[in-house]
C-alpha cells in the first residue's frame, strides 16, 4: 500500500517538514513522486528504514553518517561510535567533577579558589581517572 506524505508521517512518527528533508538529501527518498502533483509516496516496506534511521539518530550517528554507511554497517563501525561515546562521557564526567569542585568552594555566594588545593585535586583526577 502506498501512503501520501501526511500519512505515512503519522504512521512512523516522523514530521513531513523532516520526511521532505530526508529526500532533499538523499537519505531516505519515497516510492514514488506524482509527476503531475509533486506528491510523495511512501510504502509499508519503508516503515524498516525510517525505523532504522530513528534509532541510529538515538545512538548519536549524523545523518551524514546514516547516508554514508547505510549499506555498509559493520561491528568496526558500531565499535567506534561506542568508543566515540565513551569518550564523550568522560568528558562529562570531567564537567561534573568540575561543578563538584566548584560546588564545594562556594562560600557566601562567591566561589573562592584555593590555588594549591585545586593543582592537587587536579593531580589526583589525572591519577584516578587515566
Amino acid at each position: 500500500m502506498l501512503y501520501k506524505i501526511g500519512d505515512f508521517s503519522k504512521k512512523c512518527g516522523v514530521s513531513v517538514k523532516t520526511l521532505r528533508y530526508y529526500d532533499e538529501i538523499n537519505l531516505f527518498k519515497p516510492v514514488d513522486i506524482d509527476l503531475y502533483t509533486g506528491y510523495r509516496y511512501y510504502s509499508d516496506e519503508q516503515l524498516n528504514d525510517i525505523e532504522i534511521i530513528l534509532k541510529l539518530k538515538d545512538a548519536s550517528f549524523s545523518l551524514e553518517e546514516i547516508k554514508d554507511y547505510w549499506n555498509n554497517f559493520s561491528d568496526n563501525i558500531m565499535l567506534k561510535k561506542k568508543k566515540e561515546l565513551f569518550e564523550e562521557m568522560d568528558k562529562m564526567q570531567d564537567k561534573i567533577r568540575e561543578i563538584d569542585y566548584l560546588r564545594s568552594n562556594i562560600v557566601n555566594g562567591k566561589i573562592i579558589l584555593n590555588r594549591n588545593k585545586q593543582k592537587e585535586e587536579n593531580n589526583i583526577k589525572k591519577k584516578v581517572w587515566r
